[in-house]
């Protein structure tokens, strides 16, 4: 019984910090931006980082796409819903998870 309890407890945790990891990154639309082509402004950080460095900015097409950059050149490619929530990923194979602010 008490090898039931401690893999449940292990189990609830594992999962708890699974969910906290989604919502690490948020992303920002830029209501000023220019929208040609139905494009728009927006812009990615991680949640609670204010270095503008660690910043990624970039458009989303009109059909979802996403292709966005930092100051240091990294690349993130990838799709983001009407909601914003979608999922991207950099030049190394990293998946990035997103959800609006």
């Amino acid at each position: 019984m008490r090898k039931l309890i401690i893999c449940f407890i292990f189990f609830v945790s594992l999962s708890s910090s699974v969910f906290a990891w989604a919502n690490e990154y948020e992303i920002t639309i830029d209501p000023y931006g220019p929208s040609l082509g139905g494009s728009m402004e927006i812009e990615m950080r991680k949640k609670y980082d204010y270095d503008p460095l660690n910043r990624y900015r970039g458009e989303i097409e009109s059909d979802g796409s996403v292709r966005m950059r930092n100051m240091y050149g990294d690349v993130l490619r990838g799709t983001i819903d009407s909601d914003g929530y979608g999922t991207l990923h950099d030049m190394h194979g990293n998946i990035y998870r997103v959800r609006p602010r």
